[in-house]
């Protein structure tokens, strides 16, 4: 997918009434903003907020001219490159600086005859600090914020290893344990706010007030510092959910608010994002997988594991009958080896889009004989369900910016 088609895109996620034809017959030379003006094309990704609402310099794959690529897809000009102030949501903005204020010089011609003196430069900085930059801070406190999929940045990067290997902190924010009385029997994916995206067989309404929802979890025999234990105070079940077939098979878990708070607050924990396009990944993209489920031999996990597995295609020749291609979507390894299996249910299968942004595009749903390359694993297609995720939860919530 072309960067174009890409900007594209995102205006139509964030403006779903807007129209599409419009925006794809003025395709060839201008872009039309979240805020319906237009601008030449090739003034999008370059640094410069020229829409207003920033949306011309989001979802960049490059950044043109003299501007920096953050990872979340958002170009910004070079002077804000080690500034002291984090102008990339995920802060590579400022790594490896030396710790003073860098002074864009590109402006100035390459004679040293004619370059300023090193005073009249740090005067010139101050005096553009006093004016300018407060007003920047203002306006960029306006601007969209990514909401979702990001983790924090650390400290250490861990070297990737695949297949049924523990998980450590931080690795996935988004993951939640769902308790019912004694047992943690499922898993589930914190999408924002107070609420968590699970399977439809994991839950039942009448149980409400008997879930405990797990975050910041690790490990079920150390619990960790970070542990938060949240309370059940709405279960929506998909209302097409069909447990023979395990179609629609996707409830919602309202989280109960403190009573001090508007919101629930839960201080380590990451909303994964909810996809729109369920053409967002592709057959043979790689994506994660994680859950506190058994192993093949049926014995119990007591930490989080998690592997990497690759999306399929053709699933219907694994399950002739009972694969519904536009509600599920198939997952495995050619061995085998990596799978979800019984107590990984509503948990996630997460993919990262070229920025490193986060989304959940499966919840672990149902499959058999764990662990066997001819058994992949089913899940239910997030995508598929955005408008009803959205209806509930409202849209604002579940968009990828927060606006």
């Amino acid at each position: 997918m072309g960067e174009h088609q890409c900007l594209l895109m995102l205006a139509r996620a964030l403006d779903p009434w807007a129209s599409f034809s419009n925006a794809i017959s003025s395709a060839n030379d201008s872009f039309r903003c979240v805020n319906g003006k237009y601008i030449p094309q090739k003034k999008t990704c370059n640094g410069v907020n020229d829409c207003g609402d920033q949306s011309d310099e989001l979802c960049c794959k490059g950044c043109r001219g003299k501007s920096f690529l953050c990872k979340s897809g958002v170009c910004i000009p070079n002077k804000y490159k080690c500034n002291g102030e984090l102008d990339c949501i995920t802060g590579e903005d400022e790594i490896g600086c030396k710790g003073e204020r860098r002074i864009d010089l590109t402006h100035v011609s390459g004679d040293d005859d004619h370059r300023p003196e090193h005073s009249e430069i740090k005067e010139e900085t101050e005096l553009l600090t006093a004016n300018m930059d407060a007003e920047r801070k203002r306006i960029k406190s306006l601007l969209p914020k990514l909401s979702c999929g990001v983790k924090p940045i650390r400290p250490t990067r861990r070297k990737r290893v695949v297949g049924g290997k523990p998980a450590e902190v931080g690795d996935f924010p988004w993951q939640v344990a769902i308790k019912d009385n004694e047992k943690i029997n499922c898993g589930g994916i914190y999408i924002g706010g107070c609420w968590i995206l699970t399977a439809a067989h994991c839950v039942s309404v009448s149980k409400a007030h008997h879930y405990q929802i797990w975050t910041s979890f690790l490990h079920l025999l150390r619990p960790e510092e970070e542990l938060v234990v949240q309370l059940a105070n709405k279960i929506i079940i998909h209302e097409n959910y069909n447990g023979s077939s395990y179609e629609n098979d996707i409830a919602l878990i309202e989280m109960k608010k403190h009573s001090k708070r508007k919101e629930c607050v839960l201080p380590n924990s990451v909303p994964a994002c909810v996809p729109w396009s369920p053409y967002l990944f592709q057959p043979n993209d790689r994506c994660i997988i994680s859950g506190w489920g058994r192993e093949k031999d049926n014995q119990k996990v007591y930490s989080l594991q998690w592997g990497e597995v690759k999306l399929l295609d053709n699933c219907s020749k694994f399950y002739p009958g009972r694969y519904f291609e536009k509600k599920m979507e198939c997952a495995g390894t050619d061995d085998g080896s990596i799978d979800a299996c019984k107590g990984d249910s509503g948990g996630p299968l997460v993919c990262q889009d070229i920025n490193n942004v986060t989304y959940v595009w499966g919840v672990v749903s149902w499959g058999e004989n764990c662990g066997k390359p001819e058994f992949p694993g089913i899940y239910t297609k997030v995508a598929n369900y955005f408008d009803w995720i959205s209806y509930h939860v409202g849209r604002s919530l579940i968009s990828q910016y927060n606006i």
